[in-house]
């Protein structure tokens, strides 16, 4: 689980920015991810990891103008993310740094009373990682990022996270942010930040 809290601002090409905070009232929320990897000892063969990931805002607006109407009403933000990731593991020992590209297929709504505007791109990503274990402990500290940079789309997933494990339960907690700018992106322009706390449980054999 995932508890975000946004910042920023979106709107159409042509109209003035929206904030998300001031204009939108959007606060923090909680949303879920889920991910599996798969790794093994074949030389040059990448292993896999696989991430489903929601995010969603609500709010309302008020004399707002969006993709050229005039709106007031309900607002809904969602992005929609399923990254399919081919990575190398460079060091494996109580140090691991892993390198790799990520295939994020990302599904975006931006919605204002009756106006909606979609976005629906497969974005490639360079995958950075690392960890370190704490021996004889179970505690292991780590931090990976998702970034991309190019025509149009800046996006990046940072995670800096602590991780602890009895037998095959694993346990992590840690802090998340995303942050997205699309400049004229299926006629969205968007700078925004969503950052907060994420824990979960995993099963590691």
């Amino acid at each position: 689980m995932w508890n975000h809290d946004p910042d920023g601002a979106f709107g159409t090409v042509g109209d003035s920015d929206i904030n998300v905070g001031s204009d939108l009232g959007y606060s923090e929320e909680s949303d879920t991810y889920f991910f599996a990897a798969v790794e093994h000892f074949v030389p040059m063969v990448p292993n896999l990891r696989v991430e489903v990931a929601s995010l969603e805002q609500v709010g309302s607006a008020t004399s707002l103008v969006f993709n050229g109407v005039s709106v007031s009403g309900d607002s809904f933000t969602g992005l929609d993310t399923v990254d399919a990731i081919a990575y190398w593991r460079i060091l494996d020992n109580w140090a691991n740094f892993d390198i790799g590209l990520n295939l994020r297929k990302l599904d975006a709504e931006f919605s204002i009373d009756s106006e909606s505007i979609s976005v629906s791109e497969t974005i490639p990503m360079i995958y950075l990682a690392a960890q370190f274990d704490l021996p004889f402990t179970g505690l292991s500290v780590g931090a990976d990022i998702n970034h991309i940079s190019y025509s149009g789309i800046k996006y990046q997933d940072v995670r800096l996270r602590a991780l602890y494990e009895v037998g095959v339960i694993g346990f992590e907690a840690g802090i998340k942010t995303t942050t997205i700018e699309l400049d004229d992106v299926d006629n969205i322009n968007a700078d925004l930040e969503f950052t907060g706390l994420m824990a979960g449980a995993y099963i590691h054999f």
